[in-house]
């Protein structure tokens, strides 16, 4: 069982793994451990601060858009394509 606090970052998930950066390198980044970013990533831990995503966008090039992914309800979706 999984006592997630929030979506987990799927698409940062995605590009480390397509970049081959290891969470070990997010965490020497932020200089702390790939426990708490493991965490922030899979949504059982705190948020990533604006300041972190900064300096991860910074250091590895990676768009600053995977920080900020909108979370539409399937109802909503449904509703935009039928419009």
């Amino acid at each position: 069982m999984t006592n997630r606090v929030r979506e987990p970052y799927l698409e940062l998930k995605g590009w480390l793994v397509e970049h081959n950066v290891k969470q070990s390198e997010v965490a020497k980044v932020l200089n702390t451990s790939s426990n708490y970013i493991n965490k922030k990533i899979n949504g059982t831990g705190s948020d990533f601060t604006l300041l972190e995503a900064r300096k991860l966008v910074k250091h590895f090039g990676m768009p600053g858009s995977i920080f900020f992914t909108v979370l539409v309800p399937i109802r909503e979706q449904n509703n935009l394509q039928s419009a």
